[in-house]
């Protein structure tokens, strides 16, 4: 990451905005249906209790059964409402997510500055790593593994002909980075 951003800090820039824009757009869309709905549910039970209580009042539903009902009613209420407020929270954060791509910038760039990797850094710089089983021998392996970066999650670097970027971390173990494709 920290070599392609140095040699593509702009395409990096405009990849990152493209990335975060269609993430968030598409969980924003998703967030306020989830959310509309939860409020068009909430209302619809807050009317089902008044109605509840009313045949029970005029005889039509018995006390048993208005009890039942209205605890049922009751604690679907108290889930929705939980619900409403995780959606508007989760929306509020959404509106955060532009300044967290200048804070990812950041991050690189000064793990780009450092001559040692750190576990400060690393907990700035990711979120979390998925790494998958080991494909081919036992000398010679390959082991996917993909990172998820804090503020942005998984970025696709854009594939470019015959530049893949290495690092030989150890002896007897290189790193290279390979976009994945359309088709896998």
């Amino acid at each position: 990451m920290a070599k392609y951003l140095d040699s593509h800090e702009e395409e990096f820039a405009k990849l990152l905005a493209e990335k975060t824009n269609a993430d968030m757009l598409a969980e924003q869309k998703n967030l306020e249906t989830e959310l509309n709905r939860a409020t068009a549910r909430n209302e619809m039970i807050t009317s089902l209790f008044a109605k509840t209580y009313e045949d029970n009042v005029s005889g039509k539903l018995s006390d048993e059964m208005y009890m039942e009902l209205s605890h049922k009613y009751e604690v679907e209420r108290l889930e929705l409402k939980t619900k409403i407020f995780e959606y508007k929270e989760r929306l509020a954060k959404i509106s955060e997510m532009e300044q967290n791509k200048d804070d990812f910038l950041k991050a690189v760039r000064k793990f780009m500055e450092m001559d040692s990797l750190t576990v400060p850094m690393l907990r700035e710089l990711i979120d979390h790593i998925d790494v998958y089983e080991k494909e081919g021998g036992k000398k010679n392996y390959t082991q996917r593994i993909v990172i998820y970066y804090r503020f942005v999650g998984y970025v696709e670097l854009p594939s470019s002909e015959g530049e893949n970027y290495k690092a030989n971390t150890r002896k007897g173990v290189d790193v290279e980075y390979i976009p994945t494709t359309k088709s896998a």
